[in-house]
């Protein structure tokens, strides 16, 4: 038990300078025009942009909220926050699933050194398991200093807290914050690494892996709105981050290692 818990700890503490540095041998030509960089970098951030301006100008974070709370009946309190389909099964239940799939993809990370069969594919576990992280990471850092309010803490939903949007430069410094941007929805959505990674492996597929993250995603997002944690613009947030997080990586581990293979013919020859 000891050795393959140390094959599994191996990768992620050992094995990244490897996995930045090695050759790469793609089923597949990865793409690196500027069309990619349009349709992967231009197109969503211009989707964010709009979709946190169209939320800041038409205030669709209280619209939405106030409409889920009178759908509820509420009048004191969210009366779904404690229920069991959103409380126990999608988020306890949706957090232990997220935290399986990690486990999942950290196993065959580990495996990976000691299996032919998953060696073609330990770039892309590094790749997979380091996005996700960083997405859950950075969505947990940013909730640590921006102090905005769960829907549940404001006055207008039967809690004691104001309300203020991420754009105002204020907020309550008595208040509980700690709930933006929304940190459950983020291990579903860090999954959108899955396009990047069936970019790399199988493009046909990527849709797929897609799908599967914004699911994900919209599940837990949904049945936090639905708690009263959230609001929508805190998911939107999480999208973009997990989004660029993947992103980022299979720039990293991906086309920053191709582009300089393409560009030296020493590299290819050693390759």
């Amino acid at each position: 038990m000891g050795h393959f818990a140390m094959s599994i700890a191996k990768p992620v503490t050992e094995s990244m300078t490897e996995l930045m540095t090695e050759s790469i041998s793609l089923p597949v030509d990865t793409p690196t025009s500027p069309a990619f960089w349009r349709h992967h970098l231009m197109l969503p951030a211009i989707c964010f942009l709009l979709a946190v301006s169209l939320i800041e100008l038409f205030h669709l974070d209280i619209a939405l909220g106030q409409w889920l709370f009178r759908l509820e009946g509420g009048v004191d309190g969210w009366p779904l926050r404690n229920a069991w389909l959103t409380e126990k099964l999608i988020h306890v239940g949706g957090r232990n699933l997220v935290i399986l799939l990690g486990v999942i993809v950290l196993s065959l990370l580990g495996l990976s050194y000691r299996k032919p069969a998953l060696k073609a594919y330990r770039r892309g576990l590094a790749f997979l398991f380091m996005s996700v992280l960083s997405s859950v990471l950075l969505v947990r850092l940013g909730k640590s200093l921006v102090h905005l309010d769960c829907p549940w803490h404001l006055k207008i939903f039967g809690g004691s807290a104001d309300y203020f949007s991420l754009f105002s430069g204020q907020f309550d410094a008595d208040s509980p914050g700690q709930c933006f941007p929304a940190g459950h929805s983020s291990g579903g959505y860090a999954w959108v690494a899955l396009y990047f990674f069936a970019l790399a492996y199988g493009p046909r597929f990527r849709w797929i892996g897609l799908g599967f993250g914004l699911l994900l995603g919209l599940t837990f997002g949904i049945a936090q709105q639905l708690r009263g944690a959230h609001f929508i613009s805190h998911d939107v947030w999480t999208l973009t981050i997990s989004w660029f997080s993947a992103l980022t990586w299979y720039y990293a581990l991906f086309l920053r290692r191709r582009q300089a293979l393409s560009a030296s013919p020493a590299l290819q020859t050693a390759s």
